[in-house]
């Protein structure tokens, strides 16, 4: 985003189709398992191997997911590629390819994002959602996770979502590219509490973009009760102050 992007169809075609959602669950299961054992793995050594790993795969399923979520969205919204600025290019030996029934525009421009890092994923997120624009990507990505926070049953200034989100994922670099060792408390609930952040992030962005669909309304009521504690009305009063229609 912001700049020149190279397609590259192998990559698009590795991005998931959203129904594959109970592959990702049951990754999410499979690490709850692990932190359980990490507690009493002996010797020390290969604990701290096991919390390192589990927050590897953590951010590895995650990122994934998030690709399937842009994805999604993309195609069934119908969002302009224009909303993620920038541009992209094409090897013309690659075309053939790049038409191919099982490459979408959702996944071509999902394959290009890096939704490893917090602001590419507050940014990307804010696009879809046609929030108002920053001209600091910073200040974009704070105010996707600002709005989701507001969204949240969470009580205000308990947490920022934004610096949770950035902090794990630096940490996850800092594993993965570096010498650093996982300190932090890692068990079910810190699993639990991350899926559930991207489940709001999943929904909230649903409710917002089939907001003028008829159909939908009774289904984002009890979605909104279930997931976000309050009615639709409140979600849209909330959402208004963020989007730009």
């Amino acid at each position: 985003m912001g700049k020149t992007e190279k397609i590259k169809p192998e990559r698009a075609l590795k991005i998931d189709d959203l129904e594959a959602y109970p592959k990702f669950k049951a990754e999410i299961i499979k690490l709850e398992t692990l932190c359980r054992l990490s507690k009493i793995e002996k010797p020390k050594e290969k604990a701290q191997a096991t919390k390192n790993y589990i927050i590897m795969r953590l951010v590895g399923v995650s990122e994934k997911l998030l690709k399937s979520m842009v994805s999604d969205f993309i195609d069934k919204f119908k969002i302009s590629a224009k909303s993620f600025g920038g541009g992209m290019t094409l090897d013309l030996d690659q075309l053939d390819e790049i038409q191919s029934e099982d490459i979408t525009k959702g996944k071509i421009i999902a394959s290009t994002l890096g939704l490893a890092n917090a602001v590419m994923i507050g940014v990307a997120f804010g696009n879809i959602n046609n929030f108002k624009p920053y001209t600091d990507w910073n200040d974009s990505a704070k105010q996707f996770f600002t709005w989701i926070q507001e969204l949240s049953p969470v009580k205000k200034g308990e947490r920022d979502l934004f610096e949770e989100f950035d902090e794990l994922l630096k940490k996850r670099n800092k594993i993965a590219h570096g010498i650093d060792d996982y300190l932090d408390v890692i068990d079910t609930n810190k699993i639990r509490d991350w899926y559930g952040l991207l489940m709001m992030m999943w929904f909230a962005t649903d409710i917002h973009l089939s907001r003028n669909r008829k159909d939908m309304k009774k289904k984002h009521a009890i979605e909104c009760e279930d997931m976000f504690k309050m009615n639709i009305k409140e979600f849209n009063e909330i959402t208004s102050k963020y989007s730009k229609v």
